[in-house]
Formats: C-alpha cells, sequence, structure tokens
C-alpha cells in the first residue's frame, strides 16, 4: 500500500492551529479523493478520542475507528507535513500526520507497515524539513 504513494497523496508546507484542524484537513481530503462516502471527521476524532494516535517522533497516524467501516469506499492514505509544529497531546508536537482509510482486511497491514517505515527517527525529521514537493 505504501509503495502506491504519489505527489498527489502529499501535502507539504501545511498550517493548522490545532488537532482538530488538522484532522479535519485530513477528513475534507479524504472525502475528496473518495476514500470514504460521507463526511469522516467526527470518525477521526472519535478514533483520537479512545487513543491518541501519535506515533512519536513528530508523527501521528489518524485513523479511522471500527465504527466507520461501513463509509469506507477504497483504501487510501494522504500526509500532510506541518513545518511549524501542531501541539496533538498536551506536550507532544506533531510535524507529520499521516491520514489512514482502509477498508477493514487491509486495516492492520496498512497501519503496521506505515508505522514501521515512518517510526525511523531519521525518516522523520527529513519529511518535516522537505520544503517543496519535487
Amino acid at each position: 500500500m505504501i509503495d502506491n504513494i504519489t505527489l498527489d497523496n502529499l501535502h507539504i508546507g501545511c498550517k493548522a492551529s490545532n488537532k482538530a484542524e488538522v484532522i479535519a484537513m485530513i477528513g475534507a481530503e479524504c472525502k475528496a479523493k473518495g476514500y470514504v462516502n460521507q463526511e469522516c471527521v467526527h470518525f477521526l476524532l472519535e478514533r483520537e478520542h479512545q487513543v491518541s494516535t501519535f506515533l512519536g517522533n513528530g508523527i501521528t497516524l489518524p485513523h479511522l475507528p471500527k465504527s466507520a467501516t461501513d463509509i469506507i469506499l477504497k483504501t487510501g492514505i494522504e500526509i500532510f507535513q506541518f513545518p511549524d509544529g501542531v501541539i496533538w497531546d498536551r506536550s507532544n508536537v506533531m510535524f507529520i500526520a499521516i491520514g489512514v482509510i482502509a477498508k477493514e482486511k487491509e486495516h492492520i497491514d496498512v497501519l503496521k507497515e506505515i508505522a514501521s517505515i515512518f517510526s525511523d527517527e531519521l525518516i522523520a525529521n527529513a519529511l518535516s524539513l522537505i520544503s517543496d514537493q519535487k
């Protein structure tokens, strides 16, 4: 799944004041790309309230809870870079948000693949410093 990411899935130089704005951006993009059949922001927030999606190294992995499986049309990943950072959980600052919408059968595998790649501190730092998509 991760090898299907293109420049169209990368959003460089984003700005947001808080976690809710980040999640709203992710939800809007996922709806626009046809990953879901309805607005999914409230589901992303529901998942975030269950347990934080902050992975460490300035990366967070917002995704849908099991209660939202019926709104998923196709699996997709959107990567958002916030060079100024966004406070995620009290003292955690997020620079990269990886929005994941995954069909039930693919959900765990996609999350594992992303977490294993992006948990590397070197990769996280490199992504947070990119200033242009080219």
